[in-house]
């Protein structure tokens, strides 16, 4: 994969777009770009549009001890989160996609042992577990794909996923931009596929069945940790996104054009 490039100034969950589709041969007509987004938030400072540490204009997520919307039912359930979800119609199965986004971290950002702190999901709408996770546990950032032969009734009784992988370590990640480009078709046949490239190198590369059930499938950013509880330290998360893109081919979302 060549020619990447991060441009940090479009939002795309900052205006509503509509979904152009695109002639891709048999297996595709995917929709160009996002529609909009849900905010879930329990505080007024959890969400704001400014400038990242390095000037760039960008969406501002903050997560301290006890956010937790009422609208998730995570006060009860030992998580807490700051997220914006894709509305409907999201990404249809068996659909060709490419999505972009970027992520930033302060460098004062605190260690969090075995808690899984997910900056970034591909989740499926209803009930069950999300096809895919970023996100840093242990000092690393993960990608991590779901077992999606296996249905998953409690998200606070995690199945093993099928696979994970190490995308970088944490520390690497403090202070600056870390660029994420995926390559998907989401299916539950052998004709889906999901590939990750990290600040342009490529990270994940895995064939075969990805979902676990027929609803499509939607992007997620912003913060959310779950098993709180064992949070040795409760100091603020705060993170940044920008340049988040979706579109039926790579030079769409890789700030190319």
């Amino acid at each position: 994969m060549r020619g990447f490039s991060s441009r940090h100034g479009i939002l795309a969950s900052a205006i509503i777009l509509s979904s152009v589709s695109l002639g891709l041969g048999p297996k595709a007509q995917a929709a160009d770009s996002f529609g909009s987004f849900s905010l879930q938030s329990a505080r007024g400072y959890s969400y704001q549009r400014g400038a990242a540490p390095d000037g760039t204009r960008a969406e501002r997520f903050e997560l301290r001890s006890g956010d937790c919307p009422a609208s998730t039912g995570d006060c009860q359930k030992d998580r807490e989160r700051v997220e914006k979800w894709e509305n409907k119609p999201a990404s249809r199965l068996d659909h060709e996609y490419w999505y972009h986004f970027s992520v930033f971290i302060p460098k004062d950002w605190p260690a969090s042992g075995s808690i899984n702190t997910k900056l970034g999901q591909f989740h499926q709408f209803g009930d069950g577990k999300p096809p895919v996770l970023f996100q840093i546990q242990n000092g690393r950032y993960i990608f991590e794909l779901s077992n999606p032969s296996v249905r998953q009734a409690d998200p606070m009784r995690p199945l093993p996923p099928l696979r994970q992988v190490g995308l970088g370590s944490a520390n690497a990640m403090k202070g600056h931009w870390t660029s994420i480009t995926v390559h998907a078709i989401w299916s539950r046949t052998q004709a889906g596929f999901i590939d990750v490239w990290v600040n342009g190198a490529k990270k994940v590369g895995v064939k075969g069945p990805n979902v676990d059930r027929d609803v499509p499938v939607y992007f997620k950013y912003g913060v959310y940790r779950s098993f709180v509880s064992r949070l040795k330290s409760d100091a603020p998360l705060v993170v940044w996104y920008s340049s988040i893109r979706r579109g039926s081919s790579q030079e769409m979302v890789d700030g190319t054009q």
